[in-house]
């Protein structure tokens, strides 16, 4: 036979554990305006650049068009370092285990690895997101020097943008020239 009392509990550990158990986490609000435009845009650089990474044969992450021109793998390793270039001078630091790869050519040499090349530009373009999602306008306002120039960080994370941008259309190129074609571009056989 229960009890009048342990039922009486249950009830009441119920009766606080059904609110908290129903109630969702609040969500984190919408990017908006300058935000959303450059989280929609960096998806799309983001899915060509996978793709078209992921599209590449593993043999050819060595190929170089010449000597001394990046290859393969590292054009790909480039564009994804530069995420974290780019955002120190914009005052975001990098992930503290990156540190020893930055500086140099270590972090576009660090492997020629097809998968693991992917896994650092989905990391890195993660990294991005999150640092403009968490500017305000009032950080994306302020200014940094950068190069000699005077520009708003506004102005740089579009910088960025046309650096990742560079280094995909240096990418299609490579991919063309060693037969492959890029997969968004591919004729629908329907």
């Amino acid at each position: 036979m229960r009890r009048p009392w342990s039922s009486l509990l249950s009830l009441l550990t119920l009766a606080v554990a059904v609110p908290v158990i129903a109630a969702e986490p609040a969500a984190a609000p919408a990017a908006t305006g300058f935000r959303a435009d450059y989280v929609k845009l960096l998806a799309g650089v983001e899915r060509e650049l996978v793709s078209l990474e992921q599209a590449m044969p593993q043999d050819k992450f060595g190929w170089r068009p010449g000597p001394g021109v990046r290859s393969v793998g590292e054009v790909y390793l480039h564009a994804a370092g530069s995420v974290y270039f780019f955002l120190g001078k914009i005052g975001v630091p990098p992930p503290a285990d990156l540190s020893p790869l930055l500086g140099g050519d270590k972090y576009e040499k660090q492997t020629s690895n097809k998968d693991q090349i992917k896994t650092i530009l989905t990391r890195d373009i993660e990294f991005l997101r999150k640092a403009i999602l968490n500017a305000s306008d009032a950080d994306l306002d302020g200014t940094v020097e950068f190069f000699g120039q005077q520009m708003t960080r506004r102005a740089l994370y579009m910088a960025l943008f046309g650096h990742l941008r560079e280094h995909l259309g240096q990418s299609i190129a490579y991919a063309r020239v060693n037969g492959v074609v890029p997969p968004w571009s591919k004729k629908d056989k329907s």
